[in-house]
């Protein structure tokens, strides 16, 4: 019995106790067929055998295994599965002991058998005891794993680690040796496998306790001595079967001891604390790693031992699979810990798991390569493969949490493992291949033949990450690679550099990009295949299924490509590589992008054109939009292959900047690269000539969603008004907004540097269009962040106004608004909240949820009373509208929408070419009397100075150079009389002394002469952007620098964003302003139109005397520069300013209950009158 055994083998490991080996040797025999039997049972009905999981009544199988186990047929089943544990403790010590003891030189094919028997024994108690937790954990009964729980500790993990490491090379030679042969029987063809191979197959190394069952002599002799039943000979031949049998045995411990310990893992993180699963993991981690290290060096060199006599390995992988799973599942329960206790030991511990990690599936890679007898079992090795690589994965991702943390030497092993791995990955590409229809997802188990396929077939019909073997392989081969990538995170270093390098060569050596583009082609053209099915709703499961993994494919690679391309702005090499291998070129033809790009981009797709009417579902997702019924929630499915598209077009975008940067870093260091780099731009607008309907139909889709605009769920009375409050007349999805994001990005990158003259000179048409286009997104996106900036602004200033009402001018300072009432600043923080939301179109439940999610405590509080009362203050209730989750998502991408655009604009800019740079001997040339008029500016430089770029609308003219504008011309003297704009003062200086002069011709503005509306509605509804449209974005801008600390973080814009948008605003507004002022005559610069730019402007830059509100988010020379260049406009506002101030001092009859909105004020009257009777409560 059981109980009998565990006594006995408990005596054997005590030393002091003298116990009968053969005795014990017969008893786990026996044992280990009972325990067999009881697994075979527990494994078939354990979880039902009994009617009801919490009762100990009997099902036959329970008595069958109570007698088994030796127990009384009325004992319970806890009771036997105890009794299988404490047989495990025992059968642990008892090897642990006989390793020990024994001298491995000296070991006999019994001291073997008899290691093999107890590690049987303790391979079944584990399956037993396994099983048992399992039920226990299910049905939440007698403590789950508690029972177990002594097998964990330090201890015993110490004896499982030296029990699984115990491989020996020798035990897998004979083992191999002794397969083949037992599979060779009766085989006419087997010429290997026969007792002379085993005679001459014998490792060299002499040291090798492995190579004493294989010295002998020929095989007549061994043939001879095999007839003989005491020769030594036959003693080797049964020590080899002794051997054979061993490594199975050891085998099925590692692969039972791997599922036991999943089980445990899974328990002990639903009972456990942090602590305890954190350390539990880890010491998983490094038993399973001890493990696979031990394995696969044992296979490696039982592999060379047979190859170098001719034969080959056992196709047998068993263990390893487990292992890697295990291993798997370690590291990532382990990933999801952050708070180690000390960093820097994390650091290498990671570190040194890594290069064990490396080491082993280096060695696994090779054993397991095409034409291998292990490669016949493409399931087990797709699966080993695909866990090993997924298990570096987990690392990286953890290793690069620690940058922060690495030494010099710590950095330098880290890359080079990592090149190691990114070697074995593309290993991986290079052995797989698509065949339709016969992917890994059957078993293609080993034939008797040992079959070697030629390369690994996958297909996408693999479901769940469970499925095609071969399939997940794939996935997780290009996701290592993208995270095995390097980037370009602006820190540049010999280390980082040297290992972009080591990366590229790689990928040059191994063809990789071929690999890539081979799976790329192959994932794509199924794609486009079943794209028209899955849009149009009519795909079966399967088909949809099939979409989603050629799907998932196609955006992975296409993401590495993008990953690679950025980083080409640091490294050039792989730059390079990647235009000489046409992965660019076969982008721009990729058949998915050609065939599905018409169902989002209509053919009438310009800003110019009208928006059409009719649309069927929101741009770049599935599902057709919903009817808009009460209670309705959106349901619509983001498309990915439109989100394909958007990393196509940031790939292209990134590829112009970073050859745009190595051009300008090897200009004067290598001009063969330079001349390499300077074709790859006719790439990139080869694109845009190809995708110009698609590229450009994103802006014309901003009207055209207006149609089919989704509202957000209305409570209470709210819907009644929301028709009396002009909506916006654009408006966006999330994934509409992201397009635009990425489409300005590539026109912001085609309008930088020599590109955008290269560009003008190649696509003029398309180029004039690029201008107009973000000269529209510019007035859009303003328009909406000046929205939400200005009902956050107010909304803020209203809540503290309450402390102002006896201080009318702190009001004004506080907002100019709430000078004229604080009813009047209520009506217009509801109006621009509104106008934000009309902007905002939900296309998905999620889109839906976030918008409802407050992420600030007013908005919260406002949400919260207008759910339990009906009469919630309007202004509480409307703050969710612009502090939500979902505002908060596109807030952002509407920002790099702006900067993009304002990029654009300020790059192409007419007045950025109105300036000629002249040298000193052209300028002493040239009759300047005849070319420039009074009035005209130039600039003045000493002749010794070298000439520059001057560009002045962009303030980045050299310090040397000053500005001035002309008065006369004298052509007998050859000097020029200026007034300089900075110092106002006159000199007379030669015509050598021109280094630049104003190109009147070019001299035209973009923008309206029209100040900010007062109403955001107003603003929308205006034809052509105007300079209001500037200073809504500044306002935008001038929300963050005052607010900022009072928003979560984790819900605002990047402030590096909002410094960048702040700067290309100022600058381009005083660009317009100072063209403006200089077109237009004397008489007009005094109307009411410039008396608002003005108070605007000194609203947001200040005066002389004051400090600009925007001084937070702006460089304080270009703020400086801006104030300088704005002087006279500031002034004269400033003076108009402290007018206002004097009379709101000087005034006696000052009345509250006027400023509070008592009196009847004039114009129209307010849509908001009517909603609700004010109280008391809406001004305390």
């Amino acid at each position: 019995s059981v109980n009998d055994t565990v006594e006995l083998v408990g005596k054997s490991a005590d030393e002091d106790e003298g116990v009968n080996e053969e005795k014990i040797s017969l008893r786990s025999f026996l044992t280990c067929g009972c325990l067999h039997m009881i697994s075979a049972l527990w494994k078939s009905c354990r979880l039902v055998c009994t009617q009801n999981a919490r009762s100990e009544s009997k099902h036959a199988c329970g008595v069958v295994t109570s007698h088994l186990a030796g127990a009384n047929d009325d004992s319970p089943t806890t009771l036997i599965a105890n009794t299988a544990a404490e047989l495990t403790r025992c059968t642990l010590l008892a090897i642990m002991s006989l390793q020990e003891s024994e001298n491995d030189d000296a070991k006999s094919y019994k001291a073997i058998n008899k290691k093999c028997i107890l590690v049987d024994m303790l391979t079944k108690a584990l399956d037993i005891i396994a099983i048992e937790a399992v039920t226990r954990i299910q049905t939440k009964t007698h403590g789950g794993i508690s029972f177990v729980e002594d097998l964990f500790e330090p201890g015993p993990m110490e004896c499982w680690s030296i029990l699984l490491a115990s491989n020996n090379a020798a035990g897998l030679a004979a083992s191999s040796w002794l397969f083949g042969f037992s599979a060779s029987v009766e085989k006419s063809n087997a010429l290997n496998w026969n007792v002379g191979s085993f005679l001459e197959a014998y490792p060299a190394e002499k040291n090798l306790a492995t190579s004493t069952w294989c010295l002998y002599g020929q095989s007549t002799r061994l043939a001879d001595a095999l007839t003989c039943a005491d020769s030594d000979s036959s003693r080797k031949f049964l020590e080899c079967n002794s051997l054979y049998s061993s490594i199975q045995a050891e085998d099925c411990f590692a692969a039972s001891w791997a599922h036991f310990f999943e089980v445990v893992a899974a328990g002990c993180i639903k009972s456990k604390g942090s602590k305890e699963v954190q350390s539990l993991m880890n010491s998983l981690a490094e038993c399973s790693l001890a493990s696979l290290s031990s394995i696969s060096e044992s296979k490696t060199i039982s592999d060379s031992i047979l190859s170098s006599q001719g034969l080959s390995e056992s196709p047998d992988t068993m263990p390893i699979g487990d292992l890697c799973s295990l291993l798997l599942y370690s590291l990532s329960v382990c990933s999801a810990f952050d708070d180690f206790e000390n960093v820097e030991d994390r650091c290498d511990v990671l570190l040194g798991m890594f290069g064990r990690l490396y080491e082993s599936a280096n060695r696994l890679f090779a054993m397991t390569q095409l034409g291998s007898a292990s490669s016949s079992n493409q399931v087990a090795v797709c699966s080993i493969r695909q866990r090993l690589l997924s298990s570096a994965l987990v690392i990286v991702s953890e290793f690069e949490k620690l940058s922060d943390k690495r030494t010099r030497e710590s950095s330098i092993k880290y890359n080079e493992i990592r090149i190691g791995l990114a070697n074995l990955a593309v290993n991986a590409l290079e052995s797989l291949q698509y065949v339709q229809g016969q992917g890994g997802s059957a078993d293609t188990e080993a034939s008797d033949d040992t079959f070697a396929p030629s390369k690994f077939s996958y297909d996408f019909a693999s479901k769940g990450e469970n499925g095609d073997s071969a399939f997940q392989l794939l996935r997780t081969s290009i996701s290592l690679l993208s995270h095995l990538s390097p980037t370009s995170n602006g820190l540049s270093n010999y280390q980082s550099h040297s290992y972009g390098v080591d990366f590229s060569s790689c990928f040059k050596q191994r063809n990789a990009l071929q690999q890539l583009q081979y799976h790329l082609s192959s994932a794509s053209s199924v794609t486009s295949l079943t794209y028209q099915a899955v849009h149009g709703g009519t795909a079966s499961q399967s088909v949809t299924t099939i979409h989603s993994n050629a799907v998932d494919i196609v955006n992975f690679i296409m993401t590495l490509m993008q990953t690679l391309t950025d980083s080409g702005s640091s490294t050039v090499s792989t730059l390079l590589l990647l235009a000489e291998s046409g992965c660019f070129r076969a982008l721009i033809g990729n058949q998915l992008l050609k065939a599905t790009s018409v169902a989002w981009a209509p053919k009438s797709g310009s800003v110019g054109e009208s928006a059409s009417p009719i649309v069927t579902r929101h741009r770049g997702y599935n599902a057709p939009i919903q009817t808009n019924l009460s209670g309705a929630r959106p349901a619509s499915q983001k498309d990915s292959v439109h989100e394909i598209w958007l990393v196509a077009v940031n790939t292209f975008a990134s590829l112009l900047r970073s050859v745009r940067q190595q051009s300008s870093t090897h200009e004067k260091v290598d001009e063969q690269i330079v001349s390499q780099l300077a074709p790859i731009s006719k790439i990139v607008f080869d694109f845009v000539c190809s995708y110009e309907r698609e590229l450009f139909s994103c802006f014309a889709a901003l009207f055209n969603e207006v149609h089919a605009q989704g509202n957000l769920s209305n409570k209470g009375g709210k819907s009644s008004f929301s028709s009396s409050i002009q909506s916006s007349s654009f408006a966006f999805t999330s994934n509409l907004l992201k397009e635009c994001e990425a489409v300005s990005f590539l026109f912001a990158e085609l309008c930088t540097g020599n590109t955008r003259t290269q560009f003008a000179r190649s696509c003029g048409s398309i180029y004039k269009k690029i201008l107009t286009a973000s000269v529209e997104l510019t007035k859009m996106t303003s328009s909406f962040l000046g929205s939400i900036g200005n009902a956050r602004e107010l909304f803020m200033a209203l809540s503290d106004a309450k402390t102002m009402l006896d201080q009318p001018s702190a009001m004004l300072d506080a907002h100019p608004l709430l000078a004229e009432g604080i009813p009047n600043a209520r009506h217009e923080a509801i109006r621009n909240a509104h106008f934000a939301h009309s902007c905002c179109i939900l296309a998905t439940r999620e889109d839906f949820r976030d918008a409802h999610t407050a992420t600030t405590k007013d908005a919260r509080v406002g949400e919260s009373e207008s759910t339990q009362n009906s009469s919630a203050s309007l202004e509480q209730s409307f703050q969710i509208h612009v502090n939500n989750k979902f505002i908060a998502e596109v807030e952002e991408v509407a920002g790099y929408c702006l900067f993009n655009s304002l990029s654009v604009v300020a790059n192409a800019h007419p007045a950025s070419e109105s300036f000629v740079s002249l040298s000193p001997e052209e300028a002493s040339q040239l009759d300047v009397a005849s070319v420039i008029n009074p009035g005209a500016v130039v600039a003045i430089c000493p002749q010794n100075t070298t000439a520059q770029s001057l560009k002045r609308y962009r303030i980045q003219a050299p310090q040397s150079a000053s500005y001035a504008r002309t008065i006369r011309c004298d052509r007998s003297t050859r000097a020029i009389t200026v007034k300089y704009i900075k110092s106002g003062e006159i000199e007379h200086v030669p015509w050598s002394w021109l280094v630049g002069m104003e190109d009147t011709s070019k001299k035209h503005s973009l923008f309206s002469y029209l100040p900010a509306a007062k109403s955001i509605a107003d603003a929308d509804v205006r034809g052509q952007p105007s300079l209001g449209h500037l200073v809504l974005a500044l306002k935008w801008c001038r929300h963050y620098s005052s607010s900022s600390s009072s928003l979560n973080d984790k819900n605002t814009t990047p402030m590096y964003l909002v410094n960048s948008v702040a700067e290309r605003a100022s600058i381009l507004l005083c660009t317009e302003v100072l063209l403006h002022d200089e077109l237009r005559d004397s008489h007009s610069r005094r109307d009411e139109t410039t008396r608002k730019i003005n108070m605007q402007l000194l609203d947001l830059f200040g005066s002389d005397f004051d400090s600009s509100s925007l001084s937070a988010v702006m460089n304080e020379d270009i703020l400086e520069s801006i104030k300088m260049q704005l002087k006279d406009q500031l002034h004269e506002a400033s003076l108009e300013r402290e007018e206002e101030r004097k009379m709101w001092e000087e005034q006696t009859n000052w009345d509250n209950a006027s400023f509070l909105g008592g009196k009847k004020r004039e114009g129209r009257r307010s849509p908001f009158r009517s909603l609700s009777r004010k109280t008391s409560s809406d001004f305390s």
